[in-house]
């Protein structure tokens, strides 16, 4: 800062001592020592207090950054509506975590729930009305997954057109075995079924799968019989048919889907109380990718009352052989499903010595919601061939031609709504 004193100029600098013109400097030289010594022990304490200053402001600058980086941290976690920090991370199959990806993937477009789930314009559902028992406690939302009474439940939206475009895929094959049987069974998931309406709101806003089903019942060719499933599974949606933790059906839904097939092949479904029941405790399945709230499952499987080996072809083109249709190793973890069928593969044959078992073979063509009801099926076919379309692929043949070589004569498919709402579900089941 300038100033002005008896004609001469001078400045002060930030520690208050002056920085005299020429003639005051030389004035100031002729002084005694003790005065510099003076003025120097009153710089030095300026200097001090300068530095104490900036280290002052220092700190609280930093204080500052850290209290404005936790208010952002807080503000966004805020946004994000869920907190996750108790969540359990774990491992799981490569497989599950496939599907978890296509499952997530974001829709073209989410089908509102007056629609039938392809953006035409449904008929009213032929479908039984769940009863589904409300206690009104609150349910929390992870991403794709909401958790209410420690039970997972996965949000549903097709892809646009896809009720149609999966119907499609279904013709197209039924069109190139004509001389074969085809079923078609799209299966409700437990969304549908076991959570109440009034959580399919706000963030987790679903569609009607009653509808989405329907849409694809009415696509469906004169020469494709459609297996009603949804109302096999709401005559029992209060008992253990759905898991707490994965998408997948248990053992029990997956029989009352295959009593409803049998009803419409005109077969006679084996009994559950001519199996021995096995469990495993301590599955924890694919809603652990996205929180650890939902609770730990039991897996039921079932002996069957006569020999079933199965030729199982795996990912890696091996082909051996298991003596039944169940993988007596799995254990409680992310892999316990692999009980059914020993996990996904792109090919597996049950050979079955049931009496009942008719000389005709059939074709299974499915993702995760066949493995649970493969096996019953030997119970009334002498051969059950079980294709994964999402592998099958590496097998280097079409399904027209695997069909005409090795005798089929029914083919069953079968899809949660899920996968049947799903483009890339629906491409790869085109592609056999």
């Amino acid at each position: 800062m300038s100033g002005r004193d008896n004609g001469d100029y001078y400045d002060y600098d930030i520690f208050d001592d002056e920085i005299y013109s020429r003639s005051r400097r030389a004035e100031k030289s002729n002084r005694k020592p003790a005065r510099r010594n003076t003025s120097k022990s009153k710089r030095a304490k300026a200097r001090e207090r300068h530095i104490r200053q900036i280290k002052n402001r220092s700190l609280i600058i930093i204080t500052g950054a850290v209290i404005l980086i936790l208010l952002i941290v807080l503000f966004t976690i805020m946004l994000r509506g869920c907190g996750n920090s108790g969540n359990k991370v774990v491992n799981v199959s490569t497989d599950t975590i496939a599907k978890q990806q296509a499952m997530s993937a974001t829709p073209s477009e989410a089908t509102p729930k007056t629609s039938g789930g392809g953006g035409t314009s449904a008929k009213a559902s032929p479908f039984k009305t769940p009863n589904i028992a409300d206690d009104n406690t609150d349910g929390a939302v992870y991403g794709e997954v909401c958790v209410w009474n420690s039970s997972g439940f996965l949000k549903f939206t097709p892809d646009s057109g896809s009720a149609e475009a999966y119907a499609s895929a279904v013709n197209s094959l039924a069109e190139q075995s004509p001389s074969i049987k085809f079923y078609d069974m799209a299966v409700p998931g437990s969304t549908e079924l076991c959570l109440p309406e009034r959580l399919k709101s706000g963030e987790f806003t679903t569609s009607s799968q009653a509808e989405f089903i329907s849409s694809i019942n009415n696509a469906l060719g004169s020469n494709v019989t459609s297996v009603n499933a949804y109302d096999a599974l709401v005559d029992h949606n209060t008992e253990y048919i759905y898991y707490k933790s994965d998408d997948n059906w248990t053992d029990l839904g997956a029989y009352y889907a295959y009593e409803a097939f049998a009803k419409s092949a005109g077969l006679s479904p084996i009994s559950l109380s001519s199996c021995e029941e096995k469990t495993i405790d301590g599955f924890y399945g694919s809603y652990s990718l996205y929180t650890a709230e939902a609770g730990t499952d039991t897996v039921h499987y079932r002996y069957l009352p006569y020999d079933a080996p199965m030729d199982v072809t795996d990912q890696s083109g091996t082909t051996y052989t298991n003596p039944s249709p169940y993988y007596e190793a799995a254990a409680a973890g992310a892999y316990t499903y692999g009980v059914f069928l020993v996990g996904d593969n792109p090919l597996s044959v049950i050979r079955s010595s049931s009496d009942s078992a008719k000389s005709g073979k059939i074709a299974l063509i499915k993702e995760d919601y066949g493995d649970a009801l493969a096996p019953y099926l030997s119970y009334n076919y002498s051969e059950v061939h079980i294709i994964d379309y999402r592998y099958f692929d590496m097998m280097g043949i079409k399904f027209s031609d695997y069909c005409a070589q090795n005798g089929i004569n029914d083919v069953l498919i079968v899809n949660d709504a899920k996968s049947a709402g799903s483009q890339s579900q629906i491409d790869a089941l085109k592609s056999l």
